[in-house]
């Protein structure tokens, strides 16, 4: 499972439960650059930061839980 990718302060070592798509140009038909992944506190605060700066929602998709 990956792990979150968040760098504020530190390493944030909570494993990712999102995937986040980040593409240029058009979110439909925009180039694909590379996924990121964040933990359930850091997802909600890119949200956040989406919102307060009027920007699209992030595209994010929750990862499916290990099976053990």
């Amino acid at each position: 499972m990956e792990q979150c990718e968040s760098k504020t302060m530190y390493v944030c070592k909570q494993p990712a439960t999102w995937r986040q798509t980040v593409q240029v140009g058009n979110r439909v038909d925009g180039r694909f650059l590379y996924y990121s992944y964040w933990c359930d506190e850091h997802a909600e605060v890119v949200a956040q930061r989406r919102r307060r700066d009027h920007l699209t929602p992030p595209m994010m998709v929750r990862l499916a839980p290990e099976a053990t």
